[in-house]
């Protein structure tokens, strides 16, 4: 009598961890390293980011450039204090020069929704 209940129990827990994760990523293909960050995806629905730490005064020199086919794509840059600094067109290519009003770590933060696309963030500091 409790082995018919194993599959149809299995199977709710299964669909609820599905149905309750926030990020979704399908064919997401990512790369990272020191100061540029990039993906290609078919699907993307959450969150990525990046951390650059910055001193008082330090100018923060990137260069962007994203594709977005489908869905919505943001691009955006908040201080050690959670504070939007910068947000950055989507769906275009451009460069920006920041200058750190605090130090600490300021983070790129890309959020998609179901966005079909890709963006390349690279970054540096003088």
């Amino acid at each position: 009598m409790k082995k018919k209940w194993i599959v149809p129990g299995m199977l709710v827990l299964v669909l609820a961890m599905l149905l309750t994760a926030c990020d979704k990523k399908m064919m997401f293909i990512a790369s990272e390293s020191g100061s540029k960050i990039k993906a290609s995806y078919k699907l993307f629905s959450g969150t990525d980011d990046k951390k650059v730490k910055l001193k008082n005064g330090e100018t923060l020199t990137v260069d962007y450039k994203s594709k977005v086919e489908r869905g919505e794509l943001t691009i955006a840059l908040y201080d050690p204090d959670g504070e939007l600094v910068k947000d950055f067109n989507t769906g275009e290519a451009g460069s920006e020069e920041i200058t750190a009003g605090k130090d600490g770590t300021y983070k790129f933060i890309i959020t998609g929704e179901g966005a079909k696309g890709s963006y390349e963030i690279k970054f540096s500091t003088e």
